[in-house]
């Protein structure tokens, strides 16, 4: 978000810093999982004969091997739901397991994912102050099933971290240059254009791929990092050309199209002078379908409070607005802020992401935007019952707080994912049991009984 626009105009943030990193290829993933000091041990095994019987105990109480340290010692994680002491107890009592050490050291500072670049991820990796503690958040969903509308730039869907992270329409068929849904795009497969009405989502500035990356990237593709959300999809609309610029007719076409399509959350990394009826008319639309609007509170180092900024200043129920934080936990230079009108900081200052044909390290309130996008989509994902009111709660209220954020940030704090999904899975209500109606029984009517004449008496 640079210089303001004039009116009529959305401005979408200029990258501050930007460093090309590397090119790729495309690998499939693997699962994610975490080893922590509660939930990890080290096994024994007494010897070879042993061995299916050790992996068919790990398997029958939930854990899953995590590395080896020879033929027989092996790394075992369980689920955050399993009694691990518990399982000691009985596998001590067997006769196969030698030795377990719970050494709570062993692997605890390891990312799960195994992603060359991630440990550069700095908001991902655990290695600073103000981590979101995505490991955590992971061990108990990763955003499957939720799609995550980025109205921005477009986004690169050649990118190996994001091919296979795309939304995709289910009423439309790929290729037919025919408008199957009748919604005035053709081939609308992975979004579409609102700039020229068209399906091509190129993105031909690079920011909205950034932000697309920073939700969703792949994971375990063997390439660049992670996103946050990995499980998620991404419905790329754009509204910003290559300049960063847009306006408000794409934004709101963009906002009721995101909505219509079953988008759960809206990523709008980017922010307006002035305000506009038809955007209050799509937010409006968006909060009664209970759909979360996260967006950017802006690059001007101003406060939104006396300036409003947005969409960010329109205080919808299902509205976030964020500002942007360093390693350390301190407010970017660069960054936005009010007291009331900008809810909650995310990582911000060198964050690294996809970008077309490489990666690359950006600064923005744009980049802490999405880490928030995608927060709410693992809570989505886990609690499918929450509205998008208490999505946006949960995410306030677990906001790390900080001293020096407090007077400048809603909550005070900056963002936590794994607090924020620390809660129980969702459990759906019982299903009431159908009641089987019995038939009543027909009577068939019956016959007049006829009189038969009285025989004669014979002679």
């Amino acid at each position: 978000m640079g210089r303001r626009k004039r009116k009529g105009s959305i401005r979408g943030p200029e990258a501050l810093e930007s460093r090309a990193l590397m090119a790729f290829d495309l690998v499939t993933p693997g699962p994610l999982s975490i080893a922590t000091v509660a939930n990890s041990v080290v096994i024994r095994i007494h010897d070879a004969s042993f061995v299916e019987t050790a992996s068919r105990a790990v398997y029958e109480a939930g854990g899953y091997v995590d590395g080896g340290f020879g033929p027989l010692t092996w790394g075992v994680v369980f689920g955050p739901w399993s009694d691990r002491d518990g399982i000691l107890t009985r596998w001590r009592a067997s006769d196969w397991l030698a030795t377990a050490d719970t050494d709570g050291e062993i692997r605890s500072a390891a990312l799960p994912v195994s992603d060359p670049m991630a440990l550069q991820q700095w908001a991902i990796a655990e290695t600073a102050q103000t981590s979101l503690h995505a490991p955590a958040a992971w061990s108990r969903t990763v955003g499957a099933g939720v799609v995550v509308a980025v109205i921005d730039s477009g986004v690169d869907i050649s990118h190996p971290e994001l091919a296979g992270q795309l939304w995709v329409n289910p009423k439309e068929s790929a290729g037919n240059r025919r408008d199957d849904d009748r919604n005035g795009y053709v081939d609308d497969i992975h979004g579409a254009n609102f700039l020229n009405n068209s399906a091509n989502v190129k993105d031909d500035s690079g920011h909205g791929t950034h932000v697309a990356g920073i939700i969703a990237a792949a994971a375990n593709n063997g390439n660049g990092g992670v996103g946050l959300a990995p499980g998620a999809k991404i419905m790329a609309l754009k509204v910003l050309d290559g300049a960063g610029n847009g306006s408000i007719t794409a934004a709101v076409n963009a906002i009721y199209y995101a909505v219509n399509n079953g988008a759960k959350v809206i990523n709008a990394s980017w922010t307006m002078a002035v305000g506009s009826p038809a955007l209050i008319s799509a937010m409006s639309f968006a909060a009664n379908r209970n759909v979360v609007f996260v967006t950017a509170a802006g690059n001007d180092r101003s406060n939104n409070d006396l300036v409003p900024n947005y969409p960010g200043s329109y205080r919808f129920s299902n509205v976030l607005t964020v500002a942007a934080i360093d390693a350390n936990g301190k407010l970017a230079d660069f960054s936005n802020f009010g007291a009331s009108s900008v809810d909650v900081a995310a990582p911000g200052v060198s964050i690294l992401s996809s970008t077309p044909g490489a990666y690359d390290v950006w600064d923005g309130t744009s980049m802490a935007t999405p880490f928030v996008a995608a927060t709410a989509a693992l809570i989505a994902s886990l609690r499918p019952d929450y509205t998008a009111s208490q999505i946006v709660e949960r995410i306030k209220a677990t906001a790390t707080r900080s001293i020096g954020l407090a007077g400048v940030i809603a909550s005070a704090g900056y963002l936590d994912a794994g607090e924020a999904t620390n809660l129980p899975a969702y459990v759906p209500p019982p299903q009431p049991t159908p009641t089987v109606l019995t038939p009543p029984r027909v009577l068939t009517p019956l016959r007049p009984v006829r009189r038969l004449p009285r025989p004669r008496r014979l002679r």
